[in-house]
C-alpha cells in the first residue's frame, strides 16, 4: 500500500498512468493503468491433506514459474516477451497439463499501449509450444475493475481466478470496447470475454495467472478447479441437532427463518456439517433455540413452524462455573443448594 491514500498523477504520453482515470486493458483506447490500494491473503495446504481433512478447497495450484529477465530488457521498467513467455512455459511444464486445457488467463494487463501487446505476444509464444489452436482461451484482468494494487496485484488475480473456478463462471473484462490494433488476437489462442458467462470445459477447468514486476521479476501460476469431495457415509445417528442464536428476541425467528430457507435452497449441503458449524463454529448469543430433526424435510418443517425442542434466554448475570469434588457432610450439600438457588454457580458433574 502506498501513501498518501489520496493522490493523482499528471498524464504523460507513453507513461504508465492512465489519461482519463480508467484502466482499459487490451483496448484500443487504453492509455495506462490506475493505481489503487489493497491487500490479499491465501491459505495454502497440501492437496492430499486438505482432502483428508475435508477442507473447503477453492482451487488447486498445479504449477508455478518465477524468473527475472532484467538483464534481457531494453530498460528497467520495460516488459519483455522472452522473460514472460519463459515463466509461463515453466509454470505449464511444472503443472504437467496441456496448454489447450487452459481456458482462462488472468493477465497482468496494465493497459499500457506497449505492455499489453507484449504480454499477449509472450502468452502466445508460450502456448504455441503445445498447441496451434486459436480463440479458445478467454483473457481478462482484475485491474480493469480495481486498478493496479501494486504488491497485492498478483494475489488479487489469484483470488479472483480461484473464485471464478469455484463458481464455474468466466468474468467479463471491464471497460473493453474494441481490441488494441497492435494485439493479434485473431492468430492467438486468446479472446476477450465481454459478458459474464458459464465456464464450460470438457475436463477440469484450468486457468493461468500472471504477475510481472518492475525490474524484471515475473511470476505465473496454473490453477485448476478443486476436486469434488466424496460424500460422507450416512451418519449412524437417527437424529441431528441445529442450534440457532440471536442478539434479541425479535431477531431469533428471523435467524430461524433464514436457516430454513438456506436448507431448502441448498439441498446438496450435508446437514451434519450445518449442525456442526452452528454448534462449534458460531458465537452463541443470548437468545437461543435448538431443533432436533431426522432429515432435511423434518428440519425445514420444524424450522418453518419455529417450534424448537429447547428455547431459552441467557440470564443477564451469567452464573459462575464451580468444580466440586466428592466430599461428605451436610454443610457442603447445604452450601451447594444455596449457590444454585441464588443462581451463583452451575454444578458440573
Amino acid at each position: 500500500m502506498t501513501f498518501p491514500q489520496r493522490r493523482g498523477h499528471l498524464y504523460s504520453e507513453g507513461s504508465i498512468g492512465s489519461k482519463d482515470g480508467f484502466c482499459r486493458p487490451f483496448d484500443a483506447a487504453a492509455t495506462g493503468t490506475v493505481f489503487s490500494h489493497g491487500a490479499g491473503a491465501l491459505l495454502l495446504k497440501r492437496l492430499e491433506d486438505a482432502i483428508a481433512d475435508r477442507d473447503h478447497i477453492t482451487a488447486v495450484i498445479r504449477g508455478f514459474g518465477v524468473n527475472n529477465d532484467g538483464s534481457m530488457k531494453a530498460g528497467y521498467m520495460a516488459p519483455g516477451v522472452d522473460g514472460q513467455s519463459g515463466v509461463i512455459a515453466a509454470a505449464q511444464a511444472m503443472s504437467g497439463v496441456d496448454a489447450r486445457t487452459i481456458t482462462y488467463i488472468e493477465a497482468h494487463g496494465t493497459a499500457t499501449p506497449l505492455g499489453d501487446p507484449i504480454e499477449v505476444a509472450a502468452l502466445t509464444k508460450a502456448f504455441r509450444l503445445n498447441t496451434a489452436a486459436s480463440g479458445f482461451c478467454a483473457i481478462g484482468t482484475a485491474k480493469a475493475n480495481v486498478g493496479h494494487l501494486d504488491a497485492a496485484a498478483g494475489v488479487a488475480g489469484v483470488i479472483k481466478t480461484a473464485l471464478s473456478l469455484k463458481k464455474a463462471t468466466l468474468p467479463p473484462l471491464a471497460n473493453f470496447e474494441s481490441a488494441n490494433p497492435n494485439i493479434d488476437f485473431e492468430d492467438s489462442p486468446f479472446y476477450v470475454n465481454r459478458e459474464l458467462s458459464p465456464w464450460r470445459s470438457d475436463g477440469p477447468r484450468r486457468a493461468g495467472v500472471s504477475a510481472f514486476g518492475v525490474g524484471g521479476v515475473n511470476a505465473h501460476v496454473v490453477l485448476e478447479e478443486a476436486p469434488a469431495l466424496q460424500p460422507l457415509a450416512a451418519t449412524l445417528r437417527s437424529a441431528q441437532l441445529l442450534c440457532v442464536s440471536a442478539r434479541s428476541q425479535s431477531a431469533l425467528p428471523v435467524a430461524i427463518g433464514n436457516l430454513a430457507r438456506y436448507i431448502k435452497e441448498h439441498p446438496e449441503v450435508p446437514l451434519e456439517d450445518v449442525g456442526y458449524t452452528l454448534a462449534v463454529g458460531r458465537k452463541a448469543f443470548d437468545h437461543r433455540a435448538a431443533f432436533v430433526f431426522a432429515g432435511a424435510e423434518d428440519a425445514i418443517a420444524k424450522l418453518s413452524s419455529a417450534k424448537p425442542e429447547a428455547n431459552r434466554v441467557v440470564p443477564a448475570k451469567r452464573p459462575e462455573v464451580v468444580f466440586l469434588f466428592p466430599g461428605q457432610g451436610r454443610s457442603l450439600r447445604a452450601w451447594v443448594a444455596r449457590c444454585i438457588r441464588a443462581n451463583r454457580c452451575t454444578v458440573v458433574r
